[in-house]
């Protein structure tokens, strides 16, 4: 019996919350259950299971103010029961309350019996009577549990952005991160140009956008149908990458005939780029650990026409140059990260990282450029990137790397106009959510000194 999209939604949250997988592969582990929904009921599972990680902190203080039980007293399956019956009541706008509570009811009966129903009726019943009476930390007195509650960001990292940030730009950050994003492309050079794509989309996304900084960077709206069943994706002319990642790959510069390393390339996203922007000339090896991503990559690189790519599994951390054979013209570490840049788009991620995390990983990160760095031929270009806007994650890694490393400096000559805004005093590269509706990166150009030097 195929399942209504509320109860799928609610099988995902609590496949991802008990789990360690990521949002993306819960989805896909009940892709089939989603894609034999009808398009309106598809869209209604999505908003559901995106909205409620978007507002869950905003929805757990409307839960506390009219449950006599604390929230991690409650059952997992009530708790989530009671999330996504609210994210409709607050949020949107085309269901009625009664309906919202009605399903969550019965959703309840069905899998935890009366009692368990009987709570998250009078829960529901309360909340949908009396949420607008009820008041929020007060900005000026309490502004980290205010940025907490009302922009649903977990308490520990509210604390640290605006210890960074300060408060106004703190929230000016949440804002933009609880904007739902565009879609964003890469054009294939190889194929076709941006005015050709966008013809060709014309008829199945809506309000296409030219980028305004990376050089084929597209963004639409609303496909009439996912992405991967596009004709135009089908026929190769494009990849789905945010224009921040397009970003530090063309900070990479890659330049045709050369010999580059994408190491942790995953499923390929800059990979891609990279051989783009070499015209298809040279030589692209891409690692990583996984080899079912680099399997994934090389059917993506076979769509998209690209053959330069060479796949290899492999652990940077355990590689040395007798894995290669040569050194590398180019050499990219996109090292594994917590990911607090991309909470836009992944809104998950927020809620399954903690300080701990950015000290495990700011770790090894550290020793991840460093067996990098062995890779880069004298003169060559190493390129650090996290999708991280922590200072654990992004100068601190750089700099404790120079300090050991003196046979690399940081590359300020090069220059371009067109990313001055994103160009730190220090010769980084920064990109933020807000105000370019881009995902958060940092990059770091290094030059391995001449022998002659």
């Amino acid at each position: 019996m195929m399942k209504a999209p509320r109860h799928i939604a609610l099988i995902i949250l609590l496949d991802w919350h008990k789990g360690p997988r990521t949002l993306d592969q819960s989805l896909e582990m009940h892709s089939k259950e989603i894609s034999g929904l009808q398009k309106n009921d598809r869209s209604l599972c999505n908003a559901i299971i995106f909205g409620v990680l978007r507002k869950r902190e905003t929805i757990d203080w409307i839960i506390r103010s009219f449950s006599n039980t604390t929230i991690e007293k409650i059952d997992i399956i009530s708790l989530y029961i009671l999330r996504i019956a609210l994210f409709q009541i607050l949020y949107m706008d085309r269901i009625p309350a009664f309906a919202a509570i009605h399903n969550a009811v019965d959703i309840s009966k069905a899998l935890s019996g009366r009692k368990p129903s009987g709570f998250i009726n009078a829960i529901l019943r309360k909340a949908a009577e009396n949420h607008s009476s009820i008041s929020l930390p007060d900005e000026k007195t309490e502004p980290e549990k205010f940025i907490s509650v009302n922009y649903s960001l977990p308490l520990w990292l509210s604390k640290k952005w605006i210890r960074a940030f300060g408060i106004h730009q703190t929230e000016h950050l949440c804002r933009q991160i609880s904007i739902i994003p565009p879609i964003t492309i890469c054009c294939n050079r190889l194929k076709t140009n941006r005015d050709s794509l966008s013809e060709q989309l014309d008829l199945d996304v809506k309000n296409i956008q030219i980028t305004g900084y990376a050089t084929q960077g597209m963004c639409f709206s609303n496909p009439i149908r996912p992405v991967q069943e596009l004709k135009a994706f089908q026929l190769g002319l494009f990849h789905v990458q945010d224009e921040g990642a397009q970003i530090v790959t063309e900070y990479l510069a890659p330049e045709p005939g050369e010999k580059i390393l994408d190491s942790c390339s995953g499923f390929g996203g800059k990979t891609f780029y990279i051989s783009q922007l070499m015209d298809n000339k040279g030589l692209v090896i891409a690692t990583d650990i996984e080899s079912e991503k680099l399997e994934m990559l090389q059917a993506d690189a076979k769509r998209l026409g690209i053959n330069i790519i060479q796949t290899k599994p492999l652990n940077i951390l355990k590689s040395s140059i007798k894995d290669f054979d040569f050194y590398f013209d180019r050499v990219l570490i996109d090292a594994p990260c917590t990911g607090l840049g991309v909470l836009q788009r992944n809104p998950d991620t927020k809620w399954k990282r903690s300080k701990k995390d950015i000290e495990r990983l700011s770790a090894k990160q550290k020793k991840m450029l460093n067996s990098g760095a062995n890779l880069v031929r004298p003169g060559g270009i190493l390129v650090y990137a996290v999708c991280s806007c922590e200072k654990e994650e992004n100068e601190d890694v750089i700099y404790s790397f120079l300090e050991k490393r003196k046979d690399f400096l940081i590359d300020k000559d090069f220059h371009s106009d067109k990313y001055s805004l994103f160009i730190t005093n220090q010769g980084f590269l920064k990109t933020y959510p807000d105000p370019k509706n881009m995902d958060g990166f940092f990059a770091a150009r290094l030059i391995r000194k001449s022998k002659k030097n």
